[in-house]
């Protein structure tokens, strides 16, 4: 399970969109079994915490930068002081 998180938040979001998708598509199948449905459930659960984890940190980046830009003086964040 830990592995499977770190590598979902490797994936970029168009990616993570992707197989959120193929997953949507797999639940709609009548043919899916239920253990492999709750699996796939649990597999887009940690997608979709991932993609909205790394589109929190672009929107607070955007913001930085439209505050940085109104106010010069003021410095960027290194990824060092993210805080997730």
């Amino acid at each position: 399970m830990g592995q499977e998180q770190t590598e979902n938040k490797e994936l970029t979001i168009e990616q993570a969109f992707s197989r959120i998708d193929e997953i949507t598509k797999a639940l709609e199948d009548p043919q899916t079994s239920l253990e492999d449905s709750f699996a796939l459930y649990q597999e887009g659960s940690r997608l979709l915490q991932a993609a909205n984890q790394k589109i929190d940190m672009v929107q607070k980046q955007v913001q930085i930068l439209q505050h940085t830009s109104t106010q010069p003086e003021m410095t960027t964040l290194d990824d060092s002081e993210w805080v997730e």
